[in-house]
């Protein structure tokens, strides 16, 4: 009996696949080697006009096979992103920043405390989680290790980290204390509390969750403490990476923060309220994009994200500007004013740099 032409086609496609997946391997191997002469010639790990030559390359690659290049482009950007990740992992590995040093996360339990707990080990501190959700002797370890370790991250909200810096002024961690929450105007003053109290005090804010796993192009907020060996303490830390260090001014974070923060949720938590009880049987591109969005919000812890509305000073503005947007949307359609809208859409390019 002859073989079924499907089942053979298919079993080429099998092999086909575990081909691609073994050549990617093979790929990122490579790349990690790469990462070793950059580190040894003291290369930037992120070569952009080398990306972008890969990325032609494949596209041009894809249309002389009759291959949609879009694929190949998508293809192939992953597969640098791959890349970049294990180059990442490497620099973090053999940087040894925290070699024979111990660090401390408060708050370590949670979803960025664990993030924290797997960066600061694969740089080679001895790490600890000091949360009551922790293991109990990891809990106890961290407790005894707070007063001497060399890195205390505080992954608490703000409200929580202020009154440990109000606790620790009698008798401040020995260690370089980084608080990464993402509004800053309640610690403010506790942070100059507790560095007129002998403590090293810096503050970031990584501008990822802690889903992710590649830094490339993630940016990572340094907020100016006044402390110029604390700051570079903590960016020390996110140096081996490809991560992006920003500094901005301590109390100029909050108002930044309105923006890329308060309003984006807002905007994003409206839309998830606003949609209907009722799936409905098609879906448009633009729909589909704005509901994996609001979904993804949706997914975050509300009382974090209720912090990020509340405790910054700067929301409100932010989220009036969102409600006057959509009330001159309602009042130009309602008068029928197709100029008018025309007007709003010439203002929204401007705003997001689109060009019609």
């Amino acid at each position: 009996m002859a073989d079924d032409p499907l089942d053979t086609l298919r079993e080429q496609i099998r092999r086909l696949d575990l081909e691609l997946v073994a050549r990617a391997a093979e790929r990122v191997a490579l790349a990690r080697r790469v990462g070793e002469i950059k580190r040894a010639r003291r290369l930037a790990m992120v070569d952009y006009a080398q990306e972008r030559t890969v990325l032609e390359r494949a596209r041009a690659a894809a249309v002389d096979l009759g291959l949609d290049p879009k694929v190949a482009e998508d293809l192939f950007a992953r597969l640098i992103g791959a890349s970049v990740t294990a180059q990442d992992e490497d620099s973090l590995r053999v940087s040894g920043t925290g070699v024979g040093r111990t660090a401390v996360v408060v708050g370590g339990a949670g979803r960025m405390g664990r993030w924290f707990g797997r960066f600061l080990s694969a740089q080679g501190y001895t790490t600890g989680s000091l949360d009551p959700a922790a293991a109990p002797d990891d809990d106890a370890w961290s407790r005894a290790a707070l007063s001497t370790a060399d890195l205390v991250i505080c992954s608490t909200p703000p409200t929580v980290i202020a009154g440990l810096y109000g606790a620790w002024q009698t008798n401040p961690p020995a260690g370089l204390v980084v608080d990464i929450a993402s509004i800053k105007t309640p610690l403010i003053e506790p942070i100059r509390s507790l560095q007129r109290a002998g403590g090293r005090v810096a503050s970031i804010h990584p501008m990822f969750g802690p889903s992710v796993v590649m830094l490339r192009d993630a940016d990572v907020v340094v907020c100016d403490t006044g402390d110029p060996e604390a700051t570079e303490g903590v960016e020390r830390l996110f140096r081996p990476t490809t991560a992006r260090l920003v500094r901005l001014p301590l109390a100029e974070h909050d108002r930044v923060m309105a923006d890329l923060l308060a309003l984006a949720h807002a905007a994003a938590v409206a839309f998830a309220l606003a949609l209907p009880a009722e799936d409905h049987p098609v879906r448009s591109t633009t729909f589909q994009a704005l509901e994996l969005l609001a979904a993804a919000v949706m997914r975050e812890s509300p009382d974090v994200y209720y912090e990020i509305q509340a405790m910054n000073p700067h929301s409100g503005e932010a989220l009036a500007r969102l409600s006057a947007a959509l009330d001159r949307i309602l009042a130009t359609v309602g008068a029928r004013d197709a100029s008018g809208f025309r007007t709003l859409f010439d203002e929204g390019r401007a705003r997001t740099r689109c060009e019609a």
